[in-house]
């Protein structure tokens, strides 16, 4: 008897974060769906200068030049690294795909955005890639990204989790996000700040957003 296929979902993580301690940080999440998802991890190219333990800290792009730091809060003209580091997803994807959809938290959740976009636009191709689910996310404030930031994504499923405490990207900052998707967003509001929650509470939610995701995998 074969095996039910499942999805298979890319995860993007924060800044100052890593792969490996994205891995940790959605065990939860990813114990709750693992009938019907397998994740795979991918690392920022870039390092961020924090302490003696930064080479565990990692940037998908910079909005500041001069400090080679990131902020979701304030607006800038430059995007320091972006273009490598959407070089180094898509290389990602063509060496370990196929994926059925991506994840991503905070800068990683704004950095999936900003790929779909760019797929949408045809600058680049993200092939097999038909969902998103996103925690803590935001639009881009660089005016480098305008383009991207302004476009109707059309015919994407998306889920939004954002916390009501998230100090850091506040949920408003996430609902706009969720608003550039034309196909109805799943939005889920939790408590808590700016992590990824346990999903247990919305465990009928998620897991119907997935399997609705299977159907083209089932069928093939």
């Amino acid at each position: 008897m074969s095996s039910q296929p499942k999805l298979r979902i890319l995860c993007l993580h924060g800044y100052r974060q890593c792969d490996q301690s994205f891995r940790q940080k959605t065990g939860s999440t990813r114990k709750l769906v693992k009938a019907l998802a397998d994740f795979e991890f991918v690392n920022g190219i870039h390092s961020v200068a924090v302490d003696e333990h930064s080479e565990t800290s990692r940037a998908w792009w910079f909005s500041n030049a001069d400090q080679m730091s990131f902020s979701s809060r304030e607006p800038t003209d430059v995007s320091v690294g972006f273009d490598e580091s959407v070089n180094a997803v898509v290389k990602f994807i063509e060496d370990n795909g196929p994926f059925d959809g991506l994840l991503g938290f905070s800068q990683g959740a704004s950095m999936v955005h900003l790929l779909i976009a760019k797929a949408q636009l045809g600058e680049i191709k993200l092939p097999g890639i038909r969902f998103a689910i996103f925690f803590s996310g935001f639009l881009s404030l660089s005016s480098k990204h305008d383009t991207l930031t302004s476009l109707r994504i059309k015919d994407f499923p998306s889920m939004h989790v954002f916390g009501d405490s998230d100090e850091i990207v506040a949920r408003p900052k996430s609902e706009k996000l969720a608003d550039q998707f034309d196909m109805e967003p799943i939005r889920i509001a939790h408590e808590g700040g700016h992590l990824v929650p346990s999903m247990s509470k919305h465990k009928e939610r998620i897991t119907q957003f997935l399997r609705e995701q299977m159907a083209p995998i089932e069928s093939a």
